[in-house]
């Protein structure tokens, strides 16, 4: 699946955001599918357009439409967004690089075999880590020359981390381990007692964390993978794992938002759902988003677990917090501007019949709106 999160639906994430909306079509089953079966079922999606007034009542403005190449046929799987470019992976292994600026292509190619699976790919400085099943290639993001490739050995399930010269992934077999990249073996492996579905994060300086699909959480020694804390709840998560170096922020399956102190497991505090939470949550300056089927969008204050506010009649993911007074929020069906302090309405607009959406900063973002038809739209600040 293509996007981030669902909204109010169980469903398996690809990789963020990093975060599929119960809308998107664009699943890893069209890879075996023909280019007439997806050429049809596109031709039957209807057309996006642009709402340039609906956007301005968002404070937003409409700079570049670009096209990611793709192979005929083909769809989106991975999107992210940097300052400066954003970056592709199509369902044929055709991975692609624009310029933020301009949406111009800066370079794009097709990496292995039109039906290679390859996870979120990863950025460093200048070089893209870009991970199949079972290979990592280091690629060039100036003009897309490969810098390495090595096979890892093991089938991986999730992004890789990048911490200093490791890269570090999760598997369905419930491993977590380090690759060494300088001299290409496995350096460590730590077993979990259940599939890893979301990438691991790095708490500290020391020490990253990770979560199985049967809620083990563990922080473990970059270097050497000794454990650090250790907690369990009852589900896994099919969001990111978020921290502020204090604490690790969970939106769990078992119907509950955690926080864990990342250096004891000590929870802070909980908050119980009615329902699995599946809409990625959002960290900005001491404030969890989250969203919860029975209480909506929520303001959590991080250090105290209270609700300062909450709004039951909307819900989704927080992209950006703009002019430090207004939240940005994607619903699954419209854009809304959202009351930092109060959670009031105070704009809104359709978005139907797109496949997902992207920022590149949770402070004054900009937005990226991506199409079934596999075009992006650049969205900028009024």
């Amino acid at each position: 699946m293509f996007e981030k999160s669902a909204l109010y639906k169980h469903t398996a994430r690809t990789l963020t955001l990093t975060l599929a909306l119960s809308t998107l079509s664009a699943c890893s089953s069209t890879q075996t599918a023909s280019d007439s079966e997806n050429d049809a079922q596109l031709a039957s999606t209807p057309a996006w357009s642009i709402d340039h007034e609906g956007w301005a009542e968002l404070g937003y403005q409409w700079e570049w439409t670009g096209y990611p190449p793709m192979q005929r046929g083909a769809v989106i799987e991975h999107a992210t967004a940097y300052d400066d470019i954003l970056t592709f992976v199509g369902s044929g292994s055709t991975l692609s690089v624009l310029e933020a600026n301009t949406g111009k292509v800066r370079w794009s190619r097709q990496l292995d075999r039109s039906t290679t699976r390859f996870v979120e790919p990863v950025r460093r400085d200048d070089t893209l880590y870009a991970a199949s099943d079972t290979e990592l290639w280091e690629l060039s993001l100036r003009n897309g020359n490969t810098i390495d490739r090595d096979s890892m050995g093991t089938l991986v399930n999730t992004s890789p981390l990048i911490v200093d010269n490791l890269a570090i992934f999760g598997t369905l077999a419930g491993e977590l381990f380090a690759f060494q990249m300088d001299n290409d073996f496995k350096l460590w492996s730590y077993k979990f007692d259940g599939p890893i579905e979301q990438p691991a994060i790095q708490v500290s300086d020391e020490f990253i964390a990770a979560i199985s699909q049967k809620g083990e959480i563990r922080t473990l020694e970059t270097i050497n993978a000794h454990s650090g804390m250790t907690a369990k709840i009852a589900g896994g998560t099919d969001t990111e794992l978020l921290t502020d170096g204090i604490g690790l922020y969970i939106a769990s399956l078992d119907q509950s938002l955690y926080a864990f102190d990342i250096v004891d497991g000590f929870r802070y505090w909980r908050i119980r759902s009615s329902d699995p939470i599946t809409v990625q949550h959002t960290l900005h300056e001491g404030l969890l988003y989250a969203s919860t089927r029975d209480k909506g969008l929520m303001c959590i204050d991080t250090a105290t677990g209270d609700v300062l506010w909450n709004n039951p009649e909307i819900g989704g993911w927080v992209l950006s917090v703009v002019d430090d007074s207004e939240l940005i929020v994607w619903s699954g069906f419209e854009m809304l501007a959202i009351d930092k302090d109060r959670g009031d309405i105070i704009a809104r607009t359709p978005l139907k019949n797109i496949s997902g959406v992207r920022t590149d900063n949770i402070t004054d973002g900009n937005i990226y709106v991506i199409t079934y038809e596999g075009s992006v739209a650049k969205f900028g600040r009024r």
